[in-house]
């Protein structure tokens, strides 16, 4: 996160110097009849994500649909343990593509495409029962939590600033726009028992969907390099929050088809339903009675059943700084 909040700080510091090379120092013109353009961006942007960050640090509360949550439970692996502790989720650079239509000197509109990825990766060593006959085995197990955005806006610009020598000022308004979040949770278990022969790899996973309404505002500038290119920076800050994030698949792990431990070990009619398409993605504060989990909020008797839990959120509100190469026709 330090590392982000880094890039972000140096992004704006080159936003506002570059505000200073457009009104110091003159270009070599800019095609006034050009009313048409495209731009290649690339930046920062890192959403709050707070709920769904709140979770991945917290070893007492599950997504329900989670693959690390559904591993099959013994004594030895409650709830605590197969919510493995995950760092908050880290964004990479931002890409997209922007078309213009200049209406005026003043106003512009603009549509805009923008893609973003972060990701999580944990891993720890979980304890598993492989047979009724034999003690349980202590294997490592790793979980990656992947999340992309795709976001599109339809808005208009208003320039502040209009030199043709030089370069331009403008404020920014993306006000009609929507952002498409995925999310893949998946687990992976390696078990390695060459005394039984066994030696695979368990993956399971949970792919989930969900859309929001999107608006952003912020202000940017523009360098006119020559008559069709030319270097501008923007810096918008962009609301989002979406609580309607549905399972799209879900992959089971291969233990299910691992003869059964001894029941005073693990209870198999106590594990959770398969996660189904459409089921809504729920949280919820989860704890273990010897084999079983209670959930809070629960069922009617505080199981985990489907369900239970409060829906997932994904605050998709943060800043973004991007650099933006545009060409004119």
């Amino acid at each position: 996160m330090r590392s982000n909040r880094t890039g972000q700080l140096f992004l704006v510091f080159v936003f506002f110097g570059f505000l200073l090379i457009v009104a110091l120092f003159p270009s070599k013109g800019f095609a006034q009849d050009s009313r048409l353009s495209v731009a290649y961006t690339f930046g920062t942007y890192q959403p709050s994500l707070k709920t769904l960050n709140r979770i991945l640090g917290d070893p007492n509360r599950a997504i329900l649909q989670d693959p690390n949550y559904l591993l099959p439970r013994n004594r030895l692996l409650p709830a605590e343990k197969r919510n493995i502790v995950a760092p908050a989720i880290a964004g990479k650079t931002n890409y997209g593509l922007e078309i213009q239509w200049e209406a005026t000197k003043r106003f512009s509109f603009v549509g805009t495409v923008s893609v973003w990825s972060g990701e999580s990766r944990a891993s720890d060593q979980i304890d598993l029962f492989l047979r009724q006959d034999l003690p349980p085995g202590l294997f490592p197990r790793s979980a990656t939590y992947d999340l992309k955005l795709s976001q599109i806006w339809l808005g208009w610009k208003y320039n502040l600033f209009n030199n043709p020598d030089r370069g331009r000022f403008f404020v920014n308004f993306g006000l009609v726009g929507i952002s498409i979040a995925d999310l893949t949770m998946d687990s992976v278990v390696q078990v390695n028992r060459p005394d039984l022969a066994l030696s695979f790899a368990s993956v399971s996973s949970t792919e989930a969907q969900g859309n929001a309404f999107t608006s952003r505002f912020g202000v940017g500038g523009e360098y006119f390099l020559n008559e069709a290119i030319s270097f501008g920076i923007n810096a918008n800050y962009i609301l989002a929050t979406t609580s309607k994030v549905k399972v799209k698949r879900h992959f089971r792990s291969s233990f299910f088809d691992i003869p059964p431990p001894p029941p005073e070990t693990t209870n198999l009619q106590n594990v959770p339903q398969v996660p189904q398409n459409g089921d809504p993605l729920s949280t919820a504060q989860v704890s273990s009675e010897n084999i079983t989990d209670l959930c809070d909020p629960g069922d009617d008797l505080g199981g985990c059943d489907r369900g239970a839990g409060s829906p997932v959120e994904l605050e998709l509100n943060g800043f973004q700084v991007t650099a933006v190469i545009r060409y004119y026709f």
